[in-house]
């Protein structure tokens, strides 16, 4: 199989979230921030799944911009893994590319908000909403409990 092996996509998925923790441990956004990517990472992964089963069984497939636009908004690091895992999109061009492609693009915008200096008030109102989160959890579940 040309392209990645399983244990190297693994060892890529789990560096960059560790990376990615890392990079933003000091803000408060920080665990929306990887849970957020980590759940659509593993949809990303689930749906490259069901589209290998779908191909299989000659069943309806996932559109392959469904699949590219998952890759973009930080579902990479799950279909890195899919891909040598289901044996699937490994081969055919243009995909691989185009997966390539938003991957890096995906990586520049999420650099962008991290390090931009332009976008610093975009951090600070994301570290700000974060703060928030624990007391509206707190409201709803006090409204809840009653």
């Amino acid at each position: 199989m040309r392209g990645l092996t399983l244990p190297i996509a693994l060892g890529l998925a789990i560096g960059y979230f560790a990376g990615l923790y890392s990079i933003t441990r000091e803000y408060h956004f920080s665990s929306f921030l990887l849970v957020s990517t980590g759940l659509i990472s593993l949809c990303t992964l689930i749906i490259y799944g069901l589209d290998k089963r779908a191909a299989r069984r000659e069943r309806q497939r996932t559109p392959e911009n469904t699949l590219h636009l998952l890759a973009l908004f930080g579902g990479w690091p799950g279909a890195l893994v899919a891909r040598p895992l289901f044996r699937h999109k490994t081969r055919k061009q243009p995909f691989v590319g185009l997966f390539w492609g938003t991957t890096v693009v995906s990586l520049l915008m999420l650099g962008g908000l991290l390090f931009s200096s332009p976008l610093a008030p975009a951090r600070d109102w994301l570290d700000e909403k974060a703060l928030q989160w624990p007391l509206v959890i707190q409201q709803h579940l006090n409204t809840v409990n009653r």
